[in-house]
């Protein structure tokens, strides 16, 4: 088998095509084309094309991968969760692991802040986020730095705050006025402490 053409990609000017005896036969990045030194009339045994042809998956899924990554912060847990639903094999997985934590595209303390700051935005619980980062398996440790590290202070942002504001949204709807420990409960399951759950209520009578 001989290579008898290399083609620049028209839709992706970073890959190549490669054909094999006249027909297209995989693509590779300019890095991979010039780190497997392939030329034109270079002669391929089965062996070579085959190993090729691994190495042009593997380097496709790593650019959907990275693709992936970059449109938001993703935990380890949720890239491994992507790359077994793409059927990667685990040592690929692992050496992306690797790779793209060394990167910073993959970094769980990160992850863990954009979360919080995410779900703090929409009026969550410390508690519910907590739950939640250890479901997308963020590490203990990691979470209690997280929160140790946080001003909660009954500020525009502390958890107080938030709650106050849950409460002013929907303290007068109907199934809630007609039952007021109905609320209670809601609030409750949301991972709000009852005593904090009690001083909001008063202060919002306070100030209603």
């Amino acid at each position: 088998m001989i290579i008898t053409a290399i083609k620049q990609q028209q839709k992706n000017p970073e890959r190549v095509s490669i054909f094999v005896d006249g027909k297209y036969a995989f693509s590779l990045s300019l890095d991979e084309l010039i780190r497997e030194r392939l030329k034109n009339r270079q002669e391929l045994s089965e062996a070579d094309l085959k190993r090729l042809k691994k190495l042009s998956e593997e380097g496709k899924l790593r650019l959907r991968a990275l693709n992936w990554l970059l449109l938001r912060p993703h935990s380890e847990r949720e890239f491994r969760d992507y790359m077994y639903r793409k059927k990667a094999d685990k040592d690929l997985t692992d050496s992306f692991v690797v790779d793209f934590t060394a990167r910073h595209y993959i970094n769980d303390s990160e992850f863990a802040r954009w979360w919080y700051e995410q779900r703090a935005a929409s009026n969550h619980s410390n508690r519910y986020i907590r739950s939640e980062l250890m479901k997308k398996g963020i590490g203990r440790d990691t979470i209690d730095e997280l929160f140790a590290g946080l001003d909660d202070d009954p500020g525009e942002s502390g958890e107080l705050a938030r709650l106050s504001a849950i409460i002013n949204k929907k303290r007068t709807l109907p199934r809630y006025t007609a039952d007021p420990q109905k609320f209670i409960q809601y609030l409750a399951r949301q991972g709000f402490g009852y005593d904090d759950i009690k001083r909001a209520l008063a202060e919002s009578d306070e100030t209603a």
